[in-house]
């Protein structure tokens, strides 16, 4: 789930860029061709299309990470970015224009487009690059049934919280190591003179509107009922309605959600853009003290912007119970193909290899799932997710990307929006995603 574009990237071998308004239209296409012109397309065959959720400076890094492949092969590779991914790529399948790759962050959608058979299984060259440059366990995310069907590519950290080391300092405030003293540390923070809220919030998204929420109750379902419990509910086993998950989202509410908790209010955590929600932290006169946010939240963040022991932005991981390491939400996007033609199954094989990737690596905002590629590209900050993630203990991934689309990337969205912006009950909400699981459940 993810980002807003606007205007139409084209590199060609001069390197120009050009852009033009698209007006009210939510998707950018970047296109480039090294070493012919982009009107020079049917020169060298039918362009590679992929589509994805990178929009900005990520779909501007993610083309980067095509250049080199796009050189070699003599290939057009056109890129698109969705602000409304899940709903126009099943607009486009099968459609004039339908894409040959996509970036998908929801491992329920590729177990959809497999049942479907939407999409084709991996050859043996791209295989070999998994075998080469992945750890076991990122690869049985892609297999199904055996079969190798994607391509594991970003790796994500959610379970972050981003702060003002500065501003904590003066205030004399202390990093909670529970999620009891953070329910203290927030009540300090939303009574203290400095007028600062404690949190930073916002999930608007277009039809994505509603996934922070999903985040962050998933971070208090497994640090409340740990991970087997967590793994029952993302299969649909344990249910909404039942007691605990209640509980975490009520906490959710409590903790961040009621009034003078959260800047601009549930307004603005409505209204506000997904991407935008760091703002208030970084005002010289900060608007809030915390943000709880996924790595690639510093992509979001200005050209530039440092964060780390040393610097005013620093981030921990959202505690758990006391005396327990927190567990980490993680999620992830894989790609896929829908044609099987030479040079996209070679492009594929290039996205499987640890060339692709490293320089978005080099860039910041970007943790891979290649265990191939080295620590030492990537700067400071993603260091210390990489250090997180190799010694966090216990690991879940996010689940609503788990869940079959429908409920997890569309219904439960659109519903936990209307939870948080009070114009449902949370008995409607949970009767209305369970009914929805049970029917799903039947066909």
């Amino acid at each position: 789930a993810r980002r807003p574009v606007r205007g139409e990237r084209t590199m060609s071998g001069g390197r120009m860029r050009q852009f033009r308004n698209l007006g009210a239209a939510v998707t950018v296409a970047t296109l480039f061709a090294v070493g012919c012109a982009a009107g020079e397309e049917n020169a060298t065959g039918e362009a590679i299309v992929v589509f994805g959720p990178y929009r900005d400076a990520e779909a501007d890094r993610l083309v980067e990470s095509f250049e080199e492949y796009a050189e070699n092969a003599g290939v057009v590779i056109r890129y698109t970015g969705s602000n409304d991914f899940v709903t126009d790529l099943h607009r486009r399948i099968g459609s004039a224009d339908a894409p040959d790759i996509a970036l998908i962050p929801q491992p329920g959608l590729v177990a959809q487009l497999v049942d479907d058979g939407s999409i084709f299984q991996l050859d043996e060259a791209t295989a070999r690059q998994l075998v080469e440059n992945y750890e076991p366990d990122v690869l049985a995310v892609a297999e199904f049934d055996g079969v190798d069907y994607a391509v594991p590519f970003r790796r994500t950290m959610k379970s972050v919280v981003w702060f003002r080391r500065d501003v904590f300092e003066t205030e004399g405030w202390v990093l909670p190591t529970s999620l009891d003293e953070l329910e203290a540390l927030s009540a300090t923070i939303a009574t203290s003179e400095r007028g600062i809220a404690p949190w930073c919030f916002a999930m608007s998204a277009g039809d994505a509107t509603g996934w922070a929420a999903t985040d962050w109750v998933e971070d208090l379902v497994v640090r409340r009922q740990g991970p087997e419990f967590y793994d029952a509910w993302t299969a649909g086993t344990v249910e909404f309605a039942d007691p605990a998950i209640e509980e975490a989202f009520v906490e959710f509410r409590d903790l961040v959600l009621q009034p003078g908790r959260v800047a601009g209010g549930i307004v603005d955590v409505v209204s506000t853009r997904v991407e935008r929600a760091w703002e208030p932290l970084l005002k010289s006169d900060p608007g809030c003290a915390m943000y709880r946010q996924a790595d690639f939240a510093i992509g979001w963040m200005p050209n530039g912007t440092d964060a780390g022991p040393e610097e005013s932005l620093d981030w921990f991981v959202l505690p758990g119970v006391a005396g327990d390491a927190p567990p980490l939400v993680i999620g992830g996007d894989e790609i896929v193909q829908f044609d099987n033609r030479p040079e996209v199954n070679g492009l594929m094989a290039f996205l499987a290899s640890s060339r692709a990737g490293t320089p978005w690596a080099r860039s910041g905002g970007f943790l891979s799932a290649k265990s191939s590629i080295s620590e030492d590209e990537y700067p400071d900050v993603e260091k210390g997710f990489i250090t997180a993630l190799a010694t966090s203990p216990v690991q879940v991934f996010d689940a609503s990307d788990q869940m079959r689309p429908d409920i997890g990337s569309g219904l439960l969205w659109t519903e936990i929006t209307k939870w948080v912006g009070g114009s449902i009950s949370y008995g409607r909400f949970a009767e209305t995603i369970d009914a929805a699981q049970r029917q799903e459940a039947l066909t």
